[in-house]
């Protein structure tokens, strides 16, 4: 990904008209490296949270990570998630129930979905400002007008987890919910080592503890002991 210092930039002056991303003014448009020029792209920033962790800001969150300050603001809540797993069959929030059943599947993360990450008090605050130029709205800055609206014009919307299994490593996945929908901001992946074969659904899943031990083969035939290192014995 070609590096914007436009992206990196806190952002003080409300008055410019520039994109927040590449740094162009109006009369430019954006920068042919912007991502404003590429409708099919869908990363805006990569970062690396952790060693071995790649988080990835999406466009389609644009509005709620397009500055450092917001992807502060939205990195700050995510320790608050409350993790639940399907397998407990958990009793979630109606809100949070409905969405998850609703945008789940339109995912495809149906299979691999290990846990579930909500809480109602870990919010992000969003501006209700009707601005059509998300690449150069600054309603949310410190010394922007907009910082003293009325409270309706700043929802809170709440973030929501998913932990999601793959083949080679784990997904996070970071979402607000809108009350309508949910806007996907940002995604960690973590690389793994493969996952040892054969293994059942539950410990691929991460729900070590309530694996049978035995893993039945797609063919129907004899199971075979589950791979997955938590069924090893420890030397004494």
């Amino acid at each position: 990904m070609t590096h914007l210092d436009a992206l990196i930039d806190p952002g003080t002056d409300h008055t410019a008209t520039t994109c927040l991303a590449c740094g162009a003014d109006r009369r430019i448009g954006h920068l042919a490296a912007c991502p404003a020029n590429h409708p099919e792209a869908t990363d805006l920033l990569v970062e690396t949270p952790a060693p071995g962790t790649r988080r990835t800001w999406l466009i389609s969150g644009l509005k709620h990570n397009l500055t450092p300050a917001r992807r502060h603001r939205f990195s700050t809540q995510i320790p608050e998630l409350h993790w639940v797993r399907p397998v407990d069959k958990p009793s979630l929030p109606f809100s949070v129930g409905a969405l998850v059943n609703e945008i789940v599947p339109r995912m495809g993360i149906t299979k691999g979905l290990s846990a579930i990450g909500s809480n109602a008090l870990a919010s992000v605050p969003v501006t209700d400002c009707g601005c059509t130029d998300v690449w150069r709205c600054r309603c949310d800055f410190d010394t922007h007008p907009f910082r003293n609206a009325h409270p309706d014009l700043w929802p809170e919307y709440p973030l929501i987890g998913f932990k999601v299994r793959y083949r080679s490593g784990w997904s996070l996945m970071w979402l607000l919910d809108t009350g309508l929908g949910a806007v996907w901001v940002a995604e960690d992946y973590t690389t793994t080592p493969a996952v040892p074969i054969p293994i059942t659904r539950r410990c691929y899943l991460d729900w070590c503890d309530t694996c049978p031990g035995h893993a039945k083969p797609a063919d129907g035939g004899e199971p075979s002991p589950c791979a997955c290192r938590c069924h090893q014995s420890t030397p004494a």
